[in-house]
């Protein structure tokens, strides 16, 4: 088009438009002029166009046939008939447009041609040429606004011709910009295009996205912001202190609650006593001997509403329900069942029948009924398996825990695990025994709370495999060595099998007896508040101490090999013995054994109880890492990865998403010369704080929790770190040192030994004095009919100002002392309990 436009402008002596967009303004011109030459002679560019135009210029009216009279305008009319190529006739008006329009290529023409004398003329195929060229001019402006370049049209050939072989170098952009253009467009219709100009050129292209999502975030927030005043005036500092005077209050409420219920139960004894004197009578006379006693069960019998009063609350075994309680008497509103896995039905029926409630409470994950107290186990030379036959449950006997788990009422977990200070510890029974359903909480301890002493026992022929002496000599040095550098800290010790407990025990007394140390006998005195323990698998539910040591007992026979028979463990429900076994613990674990789990064979044994021993020794070897876990993961979402990255640019070694099972902590800070040694817990208000249900939980226990097990606790609020990231890092930091100091000067501290800070066992305890303001101006001395029932009623007032319960007998005792009645006839009495029922009635 341009060669061919160029040669045809050159042949006419036109200026070619530097530009496209003016190359079918030229075209169109020469185009028009070559239609209206098939029409008209070129003689017709020279006529007089103006004087014609005049002349021939469209009137009405008269006007009109005025000047068809006139010879200017007939002569007018002739002169532009003659320039018809044709013989035609022409009307004035049409030779009024006619003159017009060549008056109208004319005055174009002389805008492109250079001899302002030249007449219009037009090349061959004008007309062709005018439509190749519109159909390019065309095609490059919709390629401009493809590519949102306007300026393409004008731009001079050799600068379009440039851009054009850019472009088709980058095919590929190319093709996208179209689309990228109409995405451009659809930004600025959602009002966004500003947000797209500021990124471009100025974000890299892979955090453009998250750019223009942070500032629209932005701008939403700062929206909800103004409309929410709850969120504009949000300040964190104030909502910790409302959040700490939460957790003190909440504190104070349950402590306090104690002393409510001890209120009500005294108002609620002393009703009774009041309604009941006989029954007040017989049971001051019980507690008044010295013996010949009734029997509970009598006492029960004929004192059941002052001594259900007395003592609301009995702790007893199904059994002893049995013995004390007569049948038929409702003596108690609820029954509570604890460690219900191990109550018999036929025991619990009767206690079921005494009471209008049962909460039933049990873990059907631990120890079955049994019985403890079985024959003894056989001699050394009796056959190694009597253990197992020993300890065999008790044939289709189900639990009462059993029997109402199967009845339509309500059921509730309790998921929060406590006892153990580091989640290794119950980590191996959380995954194999309760399928990862409990929240557990890190502790912060560096090394392992499991330690693994695998023992290579030299077989002994013609013995029993269940208990070897060299085991039981392992087991004394680890209880003397706990004893001796660990005394404030409890211990027990569980043996697989009963024999093995009565040669560990037998053992201990043996070292006991030769040891010249004196401080021993304080860790083994039973007047410990937790003392010192030996006991096979069958008697340890429900013990708990600080420090366990496990040891199976069973080893290998006299020819190296292993016999799978572990007593109780081969049992159906043996997992549940080795369950109790390995959560007694509190802070960490000893397992002593004369094998290891590559000595095992998963093949042997189809118990349950083996297995899961098998794979117990394998988790302890490796100090509780063996669960295919780790304590720390991923940032849960961008806020936390933020918060990550800004602490560590601190220099705090960091660890998010750290602990085991189902709860962790958003972020755990390190020791900075302790690897492995948390010192600081910190917690955001994500997703895991907002879907716990109560305050009381997610701003109080586990705080409470987490301190409990040694850490620090630090809160960050998403609302203060989306306003200033910075300033809320910096706090982070300084919390961060401040548990660092704190750990180290913990670690500085001598031990105390425990027991320290608190009243000496020979203090007195101190008693509050009576509170009631002055005594009315009652004389003491004078005869009962000397005193007004008003003054008698005000005294009566003053010694129940106190608050102190008393039943109407012991008012009637004060009153009669205050007076001076050393005894009281039958005139006096009933004298002062009128006084005594008008001053209840008044406080009333």
């Amino acid at each position: 088009c341009h060669s061919r436009l160029s040669a045809c402008a050159g042949d006419l002596s036109l200026n070619m438009p530097p530009a496209v967009a003016g190359w079918p303004g030229l075209t169109g011109l020469l185009a028009e002029i070559e239609q209206y030459l098939l029409a008209f002679r070129p003689g017709i560019y020279r006529l007089d166009r103006a004087q014609l135009l005049a002349a021939l210029a469209p009137r009405s009216g008269l006007g009109r046939l005025a000047a068809g009279l006139s010879g200017t305008y007939r002569s007018a009319r002739r002169a532009v008939r003659g320039q018809l190529l044709t013989g035609a006739d022409l009307s004035g008006e049409e030779a009024y447009r006619a003159v017009a329009k060549a008056d109208g290529q004319v005055r174009r023409w002389q805008q492109y041609c250079r001899d302002s004398a030249a007449s219009p003329r037009a090349p061959e195929n004008a007309g062709e040429l005018h439509g190749r060229v519109t159909e390019m001019a065309s095609a490059l402006a919709s390629l401009a606004e493809g590519v949102g370049r306007p300026e393409l049209l004008d731009l001079p050939l050799t600068d379009l011709r440039s851009a054009l072989e850019k472009m088709n170098s980058q095919q590929t952009v190319a093709i996208r910009l179209p689309q990228l253009r109409e995405l451009e467009r659809r930004f600025g219709e959602a009002g966004i295009g500003g947000i797209i100009s500021d990124v471009g050129g100025t974000v890299p292209a892979d955090l453009a996205a998250e750019a223009i999502s942070h500032a629209w975030l932005q701008g939403v927030w700062s929206e909800i912001s103004l409309a929410e005043p709850r969120l504009s005036g949000f300040v964190g500092e104030a909502h910790n202190r409302l959040r700490d005077d939460f957790a003190r209050l909440d504190a104070q409420h349950l402590e306090r609650n104690s002393e409510r219920i001890r209120r009500v139960a005294a108002e609620r004894a002393t009703a009774a006593m009041n309604r009941h004197p006989d029954q007040t009578g017989l049971v001051r006379r019980e507690a008044a001997k010295k013996s010949r006693h009734l029997s509970v069960r009598q006492l029960v019998h004929q004192a059941p509403e002052v001594l259900s009063t007395i003592h609301p609350c009995w702790i007893m075994s199904p059994l002893q329900v049995a013995e004390m309680i007569p049948a038929g008497t409702h003596l108690f509103d609820v029954v509570i069942f604890d460690e219900a896995s191990q109550i018999p039905p036929a025991e619990a029926i009767g206690t079921l029948a005494r009471a209008r409630q049962a909460v039933v409470a049990g873990d059907d994950r631990q120890l079955p009924p049994t019985s403890f107290f079985r024959n003894q186990e056989l001699e050394e030379d009796g056959d190694p398996d009597d253990d197992a036959q020993d300890m065999a449950l008790t044939a289709n006997i189900e639990s009462i825990l059993d029997v109402v788990r199967a009845l339509p009422i309500k059921v509730q977990m309790l998921r929060w695990h406590y006892r153990s200070r580091d989640g290794r510890l119950i980590a191996f029974s959380n995954s194999r025994i309760y399928d990862d359903s409990l929240t557990v909480f890190p502790g912060t301890a560096q090394e392992p709370p499991l330690a693994f002493h695998p023992l290579d026992l030299p077989p002994i022929p013609g013995r029993s495999a269940r208990s070897h002496p060299v085991e039981v000599e392992k087991v004394v040095d680890l209880i003397i060595c706990h004893a001796r550098r660990h005394t404030g800290e409890s211990l027990g010790v569980i043996a697989f099998g009963s024999h093995h407990a009565d040669n560990i025990e037998e053992g201990l007394r043996r070292r006991l007896s030769g040891e010249d140390d004196r401080s021993l006998e304080g860790f083994f005195s039973r007047d410990r508040d937790e003392p010192f323990f030996v006991k096979n698998i069958e008697r340890v539910q429900g013990d708990e101490r600080d420090v366990i040591i496990l040891s199976v007992g069973y080893h290998k026979a006299a020819n190296g090999t292993l016999p799978h028979r572990f007593g109780p463990l081969n049992q159906e429900g043996g997992e549940r013995r080795l369950n109790v076994a390995i959560t007694r613990a509190r802070s960490r674990i000893h397992l002593v054994a004369g094998f290891s789990h590559q000595d095992m064979d998963p093949g042997r044994s189809t118990a349950r109880g083996v297995d899961l021993l098998r794979q117990y020794l394998e988790f302890a070897a490796s100090g509780g890492a063996a669960m295919g876990g780790s304590l720390g993961g991923k940032p849960a979402n961008a806020f936390e990865r933020d918060v990550m990255e800004r602490l560590e640019r601190r220099g705090i070694p960091v660890t998010p998403q750290y602990g085991v099972a189902n709860y962790r902590l958003d972020f755990a800070c390190g020791h900075p010369e302790q690897p492995g040694r948390m010192v600081l817990a910190v917690e955001a208000d994500g997703a895991a704080y907002h879907s716990t249900p109560t305050a009381r939980d997610r701003d109080r226990l586990r705080q409470q929790v987490l301190e409990c097990l040694g850490w620090r606790f630090h809160r960050i609020w998403s609302t203060d770190w989306f306003g200033d990231p910075e300033g809320q890092a910096d706090l982070a930091l300084e919390a961060w040192r401040r548990a660092v100091e704190l750990a180290d000067a913990k670690d500085a501290r001598p031990g105390t030994g425990g027991g320290g800070g608190g009243p000496s066992s020979g203090d007195a305890p101190r008693v509050a004095q009576p509170d009631r303001g002055p005594r009315p101006n009652v004389r003491p001395g004078m005869p009962i009919g000397g005193y007004s029932m008003s003054k008698l009623v005000a005294l009566a007032e003053w010694v129940m100002s106190d608050t102190l319960l008393r039943t109407d007998d012991d008012l009637l005792g004060e009153l009669r002392a205050e007076l001076g009645f050393r005894r009281g006839g039958s005139r006096i009495n009933a004298v002062l309990r009128e006084a005594i029922a008008r001053a209840r009635s008044k406080l009333a």
